[in-house]
């Protein structure tokens, strides 16, 4: 009891010394348990997380030839599209592999307006006869190839999801911007012509009303089917049944459907063993790719970056901190307290007391700071993770166990520096002499 009221009488006596160890103490708790949490969920999001990732793999045209494709020169365009048997290949090799996969696929084509439905304008917008029509129906083959649209996520403002196995179904999703302008609702009918034959007709219903997800920024569209809004979204049965079939329809002509099949595999190694075989079947400018994949790691940029200067940031908490703490330590313990030590001895103090004194003073400046600083940034860790990289970063036993035992063994090292005070001591300053400028002062 005399060496507990001591060391807190102490601590009082020399408040900036113990002010300055509480503060760096609790920072250094949060700030590291914090940091091993981001470090951890960038470790887990490159190993375990991403090999656990089903990915998507695309086969589209090149950047060279996209540029041949106009979106007025039917022939030019279509005549490059892919259909079911050039996919076949691709397949066939996949499966002689064994790779575990499955496939979706979309279908688009280019439809005129009509008085019941017209398309946002383009800026420089050519005849029908040229570009097929003014607006894209796009035909998906299931959820899943809705969920991987190349031209964006979107989601319903009103209405219902899309049907896919009933072929009786004649529902479609139209743009916000789209309904608007055609002051179309859910449930309203309307009518697109055929891109070649505009006496053949279509009609749709309203299922639902949709927008982007992630809409792109304000900009301006030469063709009016370049623009996402315009857009018709519906079931690939449905617009079976209205004949847009890739192997029936001529190539050469807009009536071709764009065929785009979305290849789903059981994982990265998976997407690279396909990657290498489906190119030796691609046809002449077109590459693979995964959305999927592209997408998780571009997710992953601000995660990367965030960890990138919070390692560099723990390492040097860590080293100036601890440095700090423990020249700290030693000018409480060693220097100015030799007059203490001294007196103590004299007294009839003994040095390994005097050194359990300074070792709980030690612990009563860190032991809770660094509790505190450890629960504080155990519960802090994922918003902060959150709102720093977009991930949540949270907390796991083997994050708390391992900050608990570095505090303790930090905790353990200023004890020792701190008992070395007393230790370390000359006994014989005491019966030192005084010097000749004392003896003249005296």
């Amino acid at each position: 009891m005399f060496v507990l009221t001591n060391a807190w009488h102490a601590l009082g006596r020399h408040r900036a010394y113990s002010i300055l160890t509480v503060i760096l103490a609790l920072i250094m708790s949060f700030g590291t348990i914090t940091s091993a949490a981001v470090l951890t969920k960038q470790t887990a999001a490159h190993g375990t997380e991403y090999q656990a990732q089903k990915p998507t793999a695309v086969i589209r045209p090149g950047a060279k030839l996209q540029s041949q494709m106009k979106g007025d020169d039917a022939k030019a365009t279509t005549e490059h599209y892919l259909t079911f048997t050039d996919y076949s290949p691709i397949a066939v090799a996949a499966q002689s592999k064994s790779l575990s996969f499955t496939y979706s696929f979309a279908e688009t084509v280019p439809v005129r307006q009509s008085d019941s439905l017209k398309a946002i304008a383009g800026t420089a917008d050519e005849s029908a006869d040229n570009t097929g029509g003014e607006l894209l129906l796009r035909s998906f083959y299931d959820a899943k190839a809705l969920k991987n649209n190349d031209l964006g996520e979107i989601t319903l403002v009103k209405g219902k999801k899309l049907k896919y196995t009933d072929t009786k179904f004649t529902g479609a999703l139209i743009s916000k911007a789209l309904a608007d302008k055609n002051k179309l609702t859910v449930g309203s009918t309307f009518t697109v012509a055929n891109p070649t034959d505009a006496s053949k007709k279509y009609t749709y219903t309203v299922q639902g009303i949709y927008k982007y997800a992630n809409p792109a920024t304000a900009k301006s569209y030469t063709l009016a089917k370049q623009n996402p809004d315009n857009v018709i979204y519906t079931a690939y049965a449905t617009a079976y049944t209205n004949g847009l079939d890739p192997e029936k329809s001529p190539k050469g002509t807009w009536a071709m459907p764009d065929l785009d099949i979305t290849f789903l595999l059981s994982s990265p190694a998976d997407y690279q063993t396909f990657a290498k075989l489906a190119k030796k079947s691609m046809p002449k400018g077109y590459e693979l790719s995964s959305p999927s994949l592209d997408a998780y790691n571009a997710k992953l940029a601000p995660l990367d970056s965030t960890a990138s200067w919070m390692r560099i940031a723990q390492i040097v908490l860590l080293a100036v901190g601890g440095v700090l703490l423990v020249i700290i330590t030693i000018m409480r313990t060693w220097i100015v307290r030799r007059d203490e030590i001294g007196m103590g001895l004299v007294t009839g103090v003994t040095k390994p007391r005097l050194a359990w004194q300074f070792i709980v003073e030690t612990l009563m400046l860190t032991v809770v700071p660094i509790a505190l600083g450890l629960l504080i940034g155990g519960f802090a860790a994922q918003p902060i993770g959150k709102a720093l990289c977009g991930f949540a970063t949270p907390m796991s036993t083997a994050i708390v166990s391992s900050a608990i035992r570095n505090s303790l063994g930090g905790i353990a090292i200023l004890a020792v520096v701190a008992l070395f005070g007393p230790v370390v001591f000359r006994t014989a300053n005491l019966f030192k002499p005084a010097g000749p400028a004392t003896e003249a002062k005296a």
